[in-house]
Protein backbone atom coordinates (compact mmCIF):
# COMPACT_ATOMS: atom_id res chain seq x y z
CA UNK A 1 0.00 0.00 0.00
CA UNK A 2 1.50 3.30 -1.03
CA UNK A 3 1.91 6.03 1.54
CA UNK A 4 1.29 9.74 1.22
CA UNK A 5 4.67 11.37 1.98
CA UNK A 6 4.53 14.33 4.34
CA UNK A 7 6.85 16.37 2.14
CA UNK A 8 4.36 16.20 -0.74
CA UNK A 9 1.43 17.57 1.28
CA UNK A 10 0.27 21.03 0.28
CA UNK A 11 0.94 23.89 2.69
CA UNK A 12 -2.80 23.97 3.31
CA UNK A 13 -2.77 20.46 4.77
CA UNK A 14 -2.12 19.94 8.44
CA UNK A 15 -0.97 16.51 9.57
CA UNK A 16 -1.70 15.98 13.25
CA UNK A 17 0.17 13.12 14.82
CA UNK A 18 0.98 12.40 18.48
CA UNK A 19 4.35 10.87 19.26
CA UNK A 20 5.83 10.07 22.60
CA UNK A 21 9.32 11.33 23.39
CA UNK A 22 10.40 7.95 24.67
CA UNK A 23 9.75 6.27 21.33
CA UNK A 24 12.84 5.36 19.37
CA UNK A 25 13.27 6.68 15.80
CA UNK A 26 12.76 3.17 14.46
CA UNK A 27 9.23 3.18 15.89
CA UNK A 28 8.31 6.46 14.18
CA UNK A 29 7.16 5.72 10.67
CA UNK A 30 5.55 8.59 8.79
CA UNK A 31 1.89 7.93 8.15
CA UNK A 32 2.07 4.54 9.88
CA UNK A 33 1.37 3.77 13.52
CA UNK A 34 3.28 1.41 15.80
CA UNK A 35 1.03 -1.29 17.23
CA UNK A 36 1.05 -3.21 20.46
CA UNK A 37 0.99 -7.00 20.64
CA UNK A 38 -1.88 -9.05 19.35
CA UNK A 39 -3.66 -10.92 22.15
CA UNK A 40 -6.66 -13.14 21.50
CA UNK A 41 -9.97 -11.30 21.65
CA UNK A 42 -13.68 -11.99 21.53
CA UNK A 43 -15.76 -9.12 20.20
CA UNK A 44 -19.50 -8.71 20.69
CA UNK A 45 -21.31 -6.55 18.14
CA UNK A 46 -23.71 -3.83 19.21
CA UNK A 47 -27.28 -4.45 20.26
CA UNK A 48 -29.34 -5.40 17.26
CA UNK A 49 -26.37 -6.87 15.38
CA UNK A 50 -27.02 -10.61 15.64
CA UNK A 51 -23.50 -12.03 15.43
CA UNK A 52 -20.29 -12.15 17.45
CA UNK A 53 -16.85 -12.49 15.95
CA UNK A 54 -14.12 -14.55 17.58
CA UNK A 55 -10.63 -13.50 16.62
CA UNK A 56 -7.55 -15.64 17.22
CA UNK A 57 -4.11 -14.00 17.60
CA UNK A 58 -2.94 -15.00 14.13
CA UNK A 59 -6.07 -13.41 12.62
CA UNK A 60 -5.48 -9.96 14.08
CA UNK A 61 -4.40 -8.26 10.89
CA UNK A 62 -3.68 -4.56 11.06
CA UNK A 63 -6.44 -2.21 9.92
CA UNK A 64 -6.66 1.51 9.22
CA UNK A 65 -10.04 3.20 9.65
CA UNK A 66 -10.59 6.47 7.79
CA UNK A 67 -13.18 8.77 9.38
CA UNK A 68 -14.06 11.83 7.25
CA UNK A 69 -15.54 14.74 9.22
CA UNK A 70 -17.02 18.09 8.27
CA UNK A 71 -18.45 20.56 10.81
CA UNK A 72 -19.08 17.87 13.42
CA UNK A 73 -18.22 19.89 16.54
CA UNK A 74 -21.52 18.88 18.17
CA UNK A 75 -20.70 15.18 18.16
CA UNK A 76 -16.95 14.87 17.56
CA UNK A 77 -16.17 14.65 21.27
CA UNK A 78 -18.42 11.64 21.80
CA UNK A 79 -17.09 10.09 18.57
CA UNK A 80 -13.52 10.48 19.82
CA UNK A 81 -14.41 8.90 23.18
CA UNK A 82 -15.94 5.91 21.40
CA UNK A 83 -12.87 5.52 19.18
CA UNK A 84 -10.54 5.71 22.21
CA UNK A 85 -12.49 3.00 24.00
CA UNK A 86 -12.44 0.85 20.88
CA UNK A 87 -8.67 1.28 20.48
CA UNK A 88 -8.04 -0.05 23.97
CA UNK A 89 -9.42 -3.45 22.99
CA UNK A 90 -8.13 -3.30 19.40
CA UNK A 91 -4.38 -2.56 19.43
CA UNK A 92 -4.13 -3.65 15.79
CA UNK A 93 -6.41 -0.82 14.61
CA UNK A 94 -5.41 2.75 13.72
CA UNK A 95 -7.83 5.61 13.08
CA UNK A 96 -7.28 8.61 10.86
CA UNK A 97 -9.75 11.50 11.18
CA UNK A 98 -9.77 13.55 7.99
CA UNK A 99 -11.06 17.07 8.59
CA UNK A 100 -12.52 18.14 5.24
CA UNK A 101 -12.18 21.90 5.63
CA UNK A 102 -14.53 22.31 8.60
CA UNK A 103 -15.45 25.91 9.42
CA UNK A 104 -16.43 25.17 13.04
CA UNK A 105 -14.25 23.88 15.92
CA UNK A 106 -14.02 20.27 14.71
CA UNK A 107 -10.28 20.52 14.01
CA UNK A 108 -9.44 22.25 17.29
CA UNK A 109 -11.42 19.74 19.33
CA UNK A 110 -9.71 16.79 17.65
CA UNK A 111 -6.25 18.31 18.01
CA UNK A 112 -6.77 18.85 21.74
CA UNK A 113 -8.28 15.41 22.34
CA UNK A 114 -5.46 13.67 20.47
CA UNK A 115 -2.82 15.64 22.37
CA UNK A 116 -4.48 14.85 25.71
CA UNK A 117 -4.91 11.16 24.94
CA UNK A 118 -1.24 10.53 24.08
CA UNK A 119 -2.20 7.65 21.81
CA UNK A 120 -0.51 6.67 18.60
CA UNK A 121 -3.57 4.84 17.31
CA UNK A 122 -5.43 8.04 16.41
CA UNK A 123 -4.23 10.64 13.93
CA UNK A 124 -5.64 13.73 12.25
CA UNK A 125 -5.29 15.10 8.75
CA UNK A 126 -6.70 18.58 8.12
CA UNK A 127 -6.86 20.93 5.15
CA UNK A 128 -8.55 24.29 4.57
CA UNK A 129 -10.73 23.88 1.49
CA UNK A 130 -13.59 21.42 1.53
CA UNK A 131 -13.13 18.73 -1.11
CA UNK A 132 -16.10 16.48 -0.41
CA UNK A 133 -16.41 13.14 1.34
CA UNK A 134 -14.85 11.20 -1.53
CA UNK A 135 -11.82 13.49 -1.48
CA UNK A 136 -11.46 13.17 2.30
CA UNK A 137 -11.58 9.39 2.17
CA UNK A 138 -9.01 9.29 -0.63
CA UNK A 139 -6.61 11.53 1.31
CA UNK A 140 -6.90 9.22 4.30
CA UNK A 141 -6.37 6.13 2.16
CA UNK A 142 -3.04 7.54 0.95
CA UNK A 143 -1.80 7.53 4.55
CA UNK A 144 -2.66 3.90 5.23
CA UNK A 145 -0.19 1.05 5.09
CA UNK A 146 -2.00 -1.85 6.73
CA UNK A 147 -3.53 -5.20 5.78
CA UNK A 148 -7.03 -3.73 5.64
CA UNK A 149 -8.30 -0.21 4.98
CA UNK A 150 -11.85 0.83 5.85
CA UNK A 151 -13.87 4.00 6.04
CA UNK A 152 -16.66 4.85 8.42
CA UNK A 153 -18.84 7.95 8.73
CA UNK A 154 -17.33 10.38 11.25
CA UNK A 155 -20.65 10.94 13.01
CA UNK A 156 -20.84 7.20 13.78
CA UNK A 157 -23.97 6.67 11.73
CA UNK A 158 -22.85 3.04 12.01
CA UNK A 159 -21.36 1.91 15.31
CA UNK A 160 -17.71 0.92 15.63
CA UNK A 161 -18.83 -2.63 16.37
CA UNK A 162 -19.45 -3.04 12.63
CA UNK A 163 -15.68 -2.89 12.10
CA UNK A 164 -15.19 -6.30 13.71
CA UNK A 165 -17.67 -7.80 11.28
CA UNK A 166 -16.18 -5.85 8.37
CA UNK A 167 -12.58 -6.92 8.97
CA UNK A 168 -13.56 -10.52 9.69
CA UNK A 169 -15.25 -10.63 6.28
CA UNK A 170 -12.16 -9.09 4.66
CA UNK A 171 -10.26 -12.24 5.57
CA UNK A 172 -12.30 -13.92 2.82
CA UNK A 173 -13.09 -11.10 0.37
CA UNK A 174 -11.19 -8.21 -1.22
CA UNK A 175 -13.95 -5.64 -0.71
CA UNK A 176 -16.77 -5.57 1.85
CA UNK A 177 -19.62 -3.05 1.82
CA UNK A 178 -22.25 -2.22 4.42
CA UNK A 179 -25.80 -2.76 3.25
CA UNK A 180 -28.77 -1.22 5.07
CA UNK A 181 -31.16 -3.33 3.03
CA UNK A 182 -29.89 -6.47 4.76
CA UNK A 183 -31.31 -5.16 8.02
CA UNK A 184 -34.88 -6.35 8.74
CA UNK A 185 -37.51 -3.86 7.55
CA UNK A 186 -38.34 -1.38 10.29
CA UNK A 187 -34.79 -1.42 11.73
CA UNK A 188 -33.02 0.34 8.89
CA UNK A 189 -33.17 3.77 10.48
CA UNK A 190 -33.81 5.52 7.17
CA UNK A 191 -36.15 8.40 6.51
CA UNK A 192 -38.60 8.08 3.64
CA UNK A 193 -36.71 10.61 1.48
CA UNK A 194 -33.47 8.62 1.89
CA UNK A 195 -35.22 5.37 1.04
CA UNK A 196 -36.72 6.86 -2.12
CA UNK A 197 -33.41 8.42 -3.19
CA UNK A 198 -31.65 5.11 -2.53
CA UNK A 199 -34.11 3.13 -4.63
CA UNK A 200 -33.81 5.63 -7.49
CA UNK A 201 -30.02 5.55 -7.33
CA UNK A 202 -29.81 1.76 -7.24
CA UNK A 203 -32.25 1.42 -10.10
CA UNK A 204 -30.17 3.80 -12.20
CA UNK A 205 -26.96 2.04 -11.22
CA UNK A 206 -28.28 -1.33 -12.34
CA UNK A 207 -29.38 0.06 -15.68
CA UNK A 208 -26.30 2.15 -16.45
CA UNK A 209 -23.46 0.32 -14.69
CA UNK A 210 -24.85 -3.20 -14.41
CA UNK A 211 -24.17 -3.36 -10.67
CA UNK A 212 -26.34 -5.83 -8.73
CA UNK A 213 -26.00 -4.37 -5.22
CA UNK A 214 -29.05 -2.98 -3.45
CA UNK A 215 -27.23 -0.42 -1.26
CA UNK A 216 -23.97 1.14 -2.41
CA UNK A 217 -23.90 4.36 -0.41
CA UNK A 218 -23.73 3.33 3.23
CA UNK A 219 -20.67 4.98 4.81
CA UNK A 220 -19.22 1.64 5.82
CA UNK A 221 -16.76 -0.08 3.47
CA UNK A 222 -13.54 -2.06 3.73
CA UNK A 223 -10.77 -3.11 1.36
CA UNK A 224 -7.71 -5.28 1.41
CA UNK A 225 -4.56 -3.17 1.23
CA UNK A 226 -3.89 -4.24 -2.35
CA UNK A 227 -7.45 -3.59 -3.49
CA UNK A 228 -7.53 -0.17 -1.81
CA UNK A 229 -4.37 0.93 -3.63
CA UNK A 230 -5.59 -0.13 -7.07
CA UNK A 231 -9.13 1.17 -6.62
CA UNK A 232 -8.41 4.56 -5.06
CA UNK A 233 -5.57 5.24 -7.50
CA UNK A 234 -8.28 5.18 -10.20
CA UNK A 235 -10.96 7.09 -8.29
CA UNK A 236 -12.21 10.17 -10.16
CA UNK A 237 -15.39 11.20 -8.32
CA UNK A 238 -15.16 12.99 -4.98
CA UNK A 239 -18.77 13.93 -4.34
CA UNK A 240 -22.15 12.29 -3.90
CA UNK A 241 -21.53 9.17 -6.00
CA UNK A 242 -17.95 8.25 -5.16
CA UNK A 243 -19.09 5.09 -3.35
CA UNK A 244 -20.63 3.57 -6.46
CA UNK A 245 -17.53 4.40 -8.48
CA UNK A 246 -15.42 2.46 -5.96
CA UNK A 247 -17.68 -0.58 -6.31
CA UNK A 248 -17.69 -0.28 -10.10
CA UNK A 249 -13.88 -0.20 -10.08
CA UNK A 250 -13.68 -3.17 -7.71
CA UNK A 251 -15.87 -5.20 -10.06
CA UNK A 252 -13.95 -4.03 -13.15
CA UNK A 253 -10.63 -5.03 -11.55
CA UNK A 254 -11.97 -8.48 -10.67
CA UNK A 255 -12.01 -8.14 -6.89
CA UNK A 256 -14.39 -10.26 -4.83
CA UNK A 257 -17.13 -8.24 -3.10
CA UNK A 258 -19.24 -9.15 -0.07
CA UNK A 259 -21.92 -7.36 1.95
CA UNK A 260 -22.69 -7.10 5.66
CA UNK A 261 -25.80 -5.65 7.33
CA UNK A 262 -25.38 -1.98 8.27
CA UNK A 263 -27.45 -0.88 11.27
CA UNK A 264 -28.07 2.88 11.36
CA UNK A 265 -27.64 4.44 14.81
CA UNK A 266 -30.66 6.03 16.46
CA UNK A 267 -28.97 9.44 16.65
CA UNK A 268 -28.27 9.45 12.93
CA UNK A 269 -31.77 8.29 12.09
CA UNK A 270 -33.19 11.44 13.68
CA UNK A 271 -30.96 13.81 11.68
CA UNK A 272 -32.77 16.05 9.23
CA UNK A 273 -32.17 14.73 5.74
CA UNK A 274 -30.36 17.00 3.29
CA UNK A 275 -31.50 14.92 0.32
CA UNK A 276 -33.10 16.94 -2.49
CA UNK A 277 -34.88 14.27 -4.51
CA UNK A 278 -34.90 16.19 -7.79
CA UNK A 279 -31.49 17.89 -7.64
CA UNK A 280 -29.67 14.89 -6.20
CA UNK A 281 -31.26 12.50 -8.68
CA UNK A 282 -29.95 14.67 -11.52
CA UNK A 283 -26.48 14.69 -9.94
CA UNK A 284 -26.58 10.91 -9.52
CA UNK A 285 -27.58 10.39 -13.14
CA UNK A 286 -24.77 12.68 -14.32
CA UNK A 287 -22.21 10.89 -12.16
CA UNK A 288 -23.28 7.44 -13.35
CA UNK A 289 -22.83 8.47 -16.97
CA UNK A 290 -19.48 10.01 -16.04
CA UNK A 291 -18.35 6.66 -14.63
CA UNK A 292 -19.34 4.97 -17.89
CA UNK A 293 -17.57 7.65 -19.90
CA UNK A 294 -14.40 7.35 -17.80
CA UNK A 295 -14.37 3.62 -18.46
CA UNK A 296 -15.04 3.96 -22.19
CA UNK A 297 -12.26 6.54 -22.57
CA UNK A 298 -9.70 4.47 -20.66
CA UNK A 299 -9.36 6.67 -17.58
CA UNK A 300 -9.62 3.61 -15.33
CA UNK A 301 -6.81 1.70 -17.03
Amino acid sequence: MSRFPRKSLSSRLKWGQVRRDRDSPSQRREGVLAFAGEPAATVELAEGVPHSVEIAPQQLDRATIIMPVYNEQACIGSTFDAVMAYCQSHPNFQFIFVNDGSSDRTQQILEQRIADSQTEQIQLLSYCDRGGKGHAVKMGIYLANTDYVCFLDGDLAYSLDHLDWLTAKLAQYDVVIGCRSLVPEGNQGLRLSRKIAGKVFNSLSKQILNLPYVDMQAGLKGFSGKAAKEIFDRQELIGFSFDVELIYLAKKLGYSIAEIPAYVSNSHATKISKVDLLADSIKMLRDLFKIRWNDWTGRYE
